[in-house]
């Protein structure tokens, strides 16, 4: 809607000490200024091509993928094997599985620009299952017996003959690709034949999924160095920890002590990390308020590696983790709120749970709370239902409810206050409010279904059975105790029906009398009578409430009406009988 107000980070200061800890902890080599003139100041150094290769290999890549590759490519061809290895890992794998679309990106550069020393080092050097896997989905070489009878009758046309005519080479029919294979060939000839004819066994005679396991397996090895493990490893961040019993075994004493590790000397920050933190939160005011330098240093580098492992369980590769921005935010709102319930709000408290519970752990506490309140609303939707139209979820919700139930039906659960305005959750009055909503949604489902004896496929007749003039999204909760309301207040009957135009028009002079004067319990007791005899006492005020509300909205939109100028007024509030 035009009209939604999302909440939005960056307005924020950002909480400055782990912001500086962060910042410290990143590749300073860089020099100063945005990246696209970090690289230019780069490639105008007189020792460039030597400075090149000493650049941390994530940093490097960083630095091209913020810049973005035209503004970055001068920089490939003087990069390392090790830098280049470090590119296809993070730039060039799409789950499990290596892409040869991505890699030929950077093939492209180095097979033009790279001289030769450079091209013949990082080809012998990659991985050689990565290499060999990229050369296997670009190209199928057989083996030519006789030289004197040539490429064999059964190859498609586009065969060609290697350069020593050893091998019949049919290329990808993506003739972008197929030229760059040329070339790649071309060149490996003129610097590593021995290299090309390795190559060529590999395509004819290794299994790809054999290649592509041993691949992933190094490529796992090497990230998991810097935070960045397997997904399937990543996805137990999000294991459920019961909050309130986590919260007591503290109390307690009773956890496995917190392994005090000094932060490294650099590590690899994203920038969308360094520029999302938010003063707040909870956590990031506690931080801030510490006066341990070499604590926030810790800090700093565990929130990184936090980040990391929600990055990727939420299916980011580490290639692109400067687009996890919503990933961030929602991490630092778990990881806050687990903070505030595990110490209570109590700054005190709350340094010493910093000092003692992993980063990890707390996330897990805010997370599962949000999850708590997911699996009760999931509860609300079987029981019966919350919905009287097939294509609707939340058809028997208000707009406010219905946005409170779709935030938490998301896979990871948000916050909406109302209908326009959303939000990541982060505090314990968020959790209180959103339980205290769905609480008063299982209240006014009891009754509909079990206090009035209303069956769902009467209640969906009554709607599709051209007996009212609302439209069958317009019949929610409040609009059927709205009705029931109105006909006790016109009709001494309490029915749960569509009201006639007769008394459309009677209804706002009976609503600017307010008969029920003071005592709005006691006169609409038919009403609301059943619900305090069946239900437990605890309910009652939650009866109190929706009845007080629901009379206010009432009198406000309707009491004022002097004129009858039709039905459509009437049908967002109460259901409204056809002609």
């Amino acid at each position: 809607m035009s009209n939604d107000k999302i909440v939005e980070l960056n307005p924020h200061r950002t909480s400055p000490g782990i912001a500086r800890a962060l910042i410290a902890g990143q590749d300073t080599s860089l020099g100063p200024g945005n990246p696209v003139e970090q690289i230019q100041a780069i490639l105008d150094r007189p020792d460039a091509e030597g400075f090149i290769p000493s650049i941390n290999p994530h940093s490097l890549f960083r630095l091209i993928k913020e810049a973005g590759f035209d503004q970055g490519v001068d920089l490939v061809p003087y990069a390392s094997p090790e830098q280049i290895q470090v590119i296809i890992d993070l730039d060039c794998w799409e789950g499990d599985h290596l892409s040869g679309r991505r890699m030929a990106t950077w093939m492209a550069v180095l097979v033009a620009e790279a001289d030769d020393a450079r091209f013949k080092q990082v080809i012998r050097e990659l991985d050689p299952e990565v290499i060999a896997l990229y050369f296997k989905a670009h190209v199928e070489a057989v083996e030519v017996l006789d030289p004197e009878e040539g490429i064999p009758d059964h190859l498609p046309d586009r065969v060609e003959l290697s350069p020593d005519n050893a091998y019949a080479l049919v290329y990808t029919d993506d003739e972008d690709i197929a030229a760059l294979m040329r070339a790649m060939v071309k060149r490996l000839y003129e610097v590593d034949p021995a290299m090309a004819w390795t190559l060529f066994e590999a395509v004819r005679w290794e299994l790809t999924s054999q290649m592509e396991e041993m691949a992933l397996q190094w490529r796992t090895s090497r990230l998991e160095e810097f935070g960045y493990v397997a997904r399937t490893e990543a996805l137990a961040v999000y294991a459920y920890l019961n909050p309130v019993r986590f919260r007591e075994r503290w109390e307690k004493g009773d956890i496995e002590a917190k392994v005090q590790l000094a932060a490294p000397e650099t590590f690899d920050v994203p920038r969308v990390l360094v520029e999302n933190l938010d003063e707040r939160l909870f956590f990031f005011k506690v931080v801030d308020a510490l006066d341990d330098d070499a604590l926030v240093e810790r800090i700093a580098a565990e929130l990184t590696a936090l980040n990391n492992r929600t990055m990727i369980a939420d299916g980011i590769e580490p290639g692109e983790i400067e687009t996890g921005r919503e990933v961030v935010r929602r991490t630092g709102g778990y990881l806050s709120l687990g903070l505030e319930f595990v110490s209570r709000t109590e700054l005190e408290r709350a340094e010493r749970v910093i000092r003692t519970v992993p980063l990890r752990q707390l996330f897990q506490v805010g997370y599962s709370l949000a999850h708590n309140l997911k699996l009760k609303a999931a509860q609300l939707e079987q029981r019966p239902t919350l919905t009287l139209v097939e294509d609707l979820p939340y058809s028997l919700l208000n707009p406010d409810e219905a946005a409170l139930f779709e935030g938490l039906s998301a896979v990871r659960p948000t916050f909406a206050a109302d209908r326009a305005t959303f939000d990541i959750f982060h505090t314990q009055s968020q959790v209180d409010q959103a339980a205290l909503r769905i609480g008063m949604l299982a209240f006014k489902q009891i009754w509909l279904f079990g206090v009035t004896r209303h069956r769902v496929e009467d209640l969906a007749a009554l709607l599709y059975n051209d007996k009212l003039r609302n439209e069958a999204d317009q019949a929610s909760f409040d609009v059927f105790f709205a009705s029931s309301l109105a006909t006790h207040l016109i009709a001494g009957k309490p029915w749960v029906r569509g009201l006639t135009e007769a008394e459309l028009r009677e209804l706002p002079a009976k609503l600017r009398q307010a008969p029920w004067g003071d005592d709005p319990i006691g006169y609409f007791e038919p009403v609301i009578g059943p619900i305090l005899v069946e239900l437990p006492p605890a309910t009652s005020g939650l009866a109190t409430r929706w009845l007080r509300e629901t009379l206010a909205q009432l009198v406000d939109e309707l009491g004022q009406v002097s004129d009858f100028i039709g039905a459509e007024p009437y049908t967002e509030l109460l259901l409204v009988a056809a002609e």
